[in-house]
């Protein structure tokens, strides 16, 4: 695919913006893919800025895997870090990961950082030696993910949760040494990283012209749940499989689950146990991963509730996709997600780990037409002020 010009109705920002993220690059033969929910933003950052540098891990030899959304502008250079599959992976490459930082710290006039960085107290360090003044972009909580349930080994989730402490620690102190700026995934969030420049967003890749209206769902026989994430134990899908016996409606289901599970088959084989032992496996479609785009929209457009049964959560863009598609929800109230739907408003909220509440809560959808219509209604007027343009008019505002 040619590189488009990074061309805009906006003024262009004179100088060069940095983006430093921990989500992996695949490049190849001049083309640099990542994943879309992330390189759609980037993209639009570099319709505002003469020139973008992207700093993060690359790999080059292997297959682009998830990252299926290719860089477009034209304005776009690439400062590599080495490939690394996790945060503790990270810390066996020091050296050429701050030589990158050093790197792009040298070039930028403005740095622009997503989620949790490796040596992120060194880079705050050299920050303040080049005076740079960074916009952090926190994302999620690992410490919250790390504390909601066992993901591996005692040993290693020990390490794991000292890193997660060590990181939000870091970041803190950075954050105050450098004078930078926090957008934070939701309110619970802001409040972890307090301080005088510190804002709660709800994050965001579509646009308006992507939205799907409709005025009501679960009009056929068949009512179709829909639930879109990574299947790994911190979403909580075993507590949706739990509910769908005790669904009371006077209708046939169909639960669809997308996302790829590839790197949790232990989990997913816990599924697909008690799936069997409830005897509902012929009404449950595994999808894995969809792409963002036509073929995703599809899915959304097609069913009737969507569900998130999730443990931990900064703001999922899930969440106002399927708004944006018309789709009533029924999410956990957890994380970030009470910034981003108002119970009873524009979905209905319950606590997490309760198959009972999940339940009762798609019941309720189902059986109540008026409630269902208004979800929808006040879901799309919610998600109009939660684009990826009014995402990335936040972010520019404190560059």
């Amino acid at each position: 695919m040619d590189k488009a010009p990074a061309s805009s109705s906006h003024k262009k920002i004179k100088g060069t913006l940095a983006i430093i993220a921990e989500v992996g690059l695949y490049h190849n033969n001049g083309h640099t893919f990542i994943h879309w929910s992330f390189g759609r933003i980037i993209d639009a950052l570099a319709k505002r800025y003469d020139r973008v540098i992207v700093c993060a891990p690359t790999s080059f030899i292997h297959s682009k895997g998830f990252n299926d959304y290719e860089l477009k502008a034209d304005n776009i250079e690439l400062i590599p870090q080495p490939s690394y599959a996790s945060s503790l992976a990270a810390l066996k490459c020091p050296a050429p990961i701050v030589r990158s930082y050093i790197n792009t710290l040298r070039q930028a006039d403005h740095i622009f950082m997503r989620g949790m960085l490796p040596y992120v107290g060194i880079f705050y360090l050299l920050a303040r030696i080049y005076n740079r003044k960074p916009v952090h972009w926190i994302v999620g909580d690992p410490v919250a993910l790390l504390r909601s349930h066992r993901r591996s080994k005692l040993i290693k989730d020990m390490l794991s949760l000292l890193y997660a402490y060590q990181d939000r620690m870091f970041t803190r102190i950075g954050h105050k040494l450098a004078n930078g700026a926090f957008i934070c995934n939701g309110n619970e969030l802001a409040s972890i990283y307090s301080s005088s420049r510190t804002y709660p967003v709800v994050s965001s890749t579509i646009t308006e012209d992507e939205f799907f209206i409709r005025e009501d769902t679960c009009q056929e026989d068949t009512i179709r749940i829909l639930f879109i994430g990574f299947v790994r134990p911190e979403k909580g899908v075993e507590y949706l499989v739990d509910a769908i016996p005790k669904l009371e409606f006077n209708k046939n289901w169909q639960l669809t689950i997308i996302g790829p599970w590839e790197r949790y088959e232990e989990y997913k084989q816990r599924l697909d146990k008690r799936i069997n032992e409830l005897g509902i496996g012929d009404n449950i479609k595994w999808e894995g991963y969809v792409s963002y785009g036509p073929h995703l929209w599809e899915y959304l457009r097609s069913h009737d509730i969507f569900v998130l049964p999730t443990l931990s959560e900064g703001t999922p863009r899930v969440l106002v996709e399927a708004r944006a598609n018309s789709l009533p929800i029924v999410a956990t109230k957890v994380g970030g997600i009470p910034s981003s739907i108002t119970d009873g408003v524009d979905g209905i909220l319950v606590p997490s780990k309760d198959s009972a509440a999940l339940a009762e809560a798609i019941n309720k959808i189902v059986a109540n037409r008026n409630l269902r219509r208004g979800l929808i209604q006040n879901g799309l007027q919610s998600v109009r002020k939660l684009t990826i343009e009014q995402f990335v008019k936040t972010v520019i505002s404190e560059l």
